[in-house]
């Protein structure tokens, strides 16, 4: 087993190339996502732990970069998983010991603005996620870059997306004082909706509100637009 995890010199050596290679835009993406020793090292560039590679969001994010333990145990590919949402490789793969290491263009739509502006990581479904935490009856107002689509993401914190038997988290969305759309919040898991913004201003006022019987549970969200 230990030749085929890396040593803190693999750690240390891949930690080093990416301070001499990342820029401004990009992200590190651990994989597999269990592999938090990455933590220690990398300082270099935002470090991500998806699970699916395929459908993360990877807000903002132009390079990606791919580190990865391909002798681990059990570990797939992940190589699939990004070329099937459009990215291609930047580079060839570099090897350190245990540790694979390569750039990914996401080709992802650019940033228009970012809503929720959090700086702050919250546990919802055993993924680290950077939202915005919200008591449950508060409301939050932004102004922004309204972009072609407006991304939302939502989820309940911690162990008590668990719960049993709770009232959904309601959160509604609205733009210039119209209703954008709903989305409910049940259960454990990190909440999706995507909705094309009508045409009007390029600066819009957006609002977002949450509501649910059951105040206890500790709540995060996300927010943004893209051109």
């Amino acid at each position: 087993m230990p030749l085929r995890l890396p040593s803190e010199r693999d750690w240390a050596e891949a930690a080093g190339a990416l301070r001499s290679s990342a820029r401004p835009g990009d992200a590190v993406q651990i994989w597999p996502a269990w592999a938090e020793r990455a933590r220690m090292f990398v300082d270099a560039a935002p470090l991500l732990a998806e699970e699916d590679l395929a459908q993360a969001d990877y807000v903002g994010v132009q390079r990606l970069w791919l580190l990865s333990l391909p002798r681990a145990p059990y570990a797939r590919n992940p190589q699939g998983a990004l070329r099937a949402r459009g990215a291609t490789a930047a580079s060839q793969e570099q090897r350190f010991g245990a540790l694979a290491l390569q750039p990914w263009d996401l080709h992802a739509p650019q940033l228009a603005a970012d809503l929720t502006r959090a700086d702050e990581e919250h546990e919802v479904d055993y993924v680290a996620r950077r939202c915005l935490r919200l008591a449950i009856g508060s409301r939050i107002a932004s102004r922004g870059a309204a972009g072609r689509i407006l991304h939302f993401r939502a989820g309940i914190i911690g162990e008590r997306a668990y719960d049993k038997g709770r009232p959904p988290i309601v959160v509604q969305i609205f733009s210039g004082g119209a209703p954008l759309g709903v989305l409910a919040v049940d259960g454990p898991g990190w909440r999706k909706l995507d909705v094309e913004l009508p045409s009007g201003p390029e600066e819009r006022d957006f609002l977002f509100a949450v509501s649910s019987p059951d105040a206890a549970r500790p709540f995060c969200l996300q927010g943004w637009t893209t051109r």
